[in-house]
């Protein structure tokens, strides 16, 4: 999928270049998930897929925000976006506190 739109300036530097090691806000182990998970959004032809990888606990949040999709990367840290099935695009990749 294309990722159309990016929220947070840590996860855009690491779309723009999912090679990065240092992003600045990120610790080294925030950079590798994000990284990781930003490189198979990309390649994913359905948002389902992204359960294959047990850790992520990716997600569609429901009932009052169908299409957004949460994944894991820290105890109080997700990576969340929009899912455009029909036209193949991710929208509002952001990196959300959720506690």
């Amino acid at each position: 999928m294309i990722i159309i739109t990016v929220s947070d300036k840590r996860v855009k530097a690491l779309v723009e270049d999912p090679t990065l090691t240092k992003v600045k806000g990120f610790n080294a182990l925030q950079v590798r998930k994000v990284a990781e998970m930003i490189v198979a959004i990309t390649v994913m032809t359905n948002p389902h897929q992204l359960r294959s990888v047990p850790a992520w606990r990716a997600h569609e949040l429901k009932p009052g925000q169908p299409g957004k999709w949460s994944m894991w990367v820290t105890p109080n840290d997700r990576l969340t976006f929009h899912v455009d099935q029909d036209r193949q695009e991710v929208h509002l990749l952001d990196y959300e506190d959720y506690h």
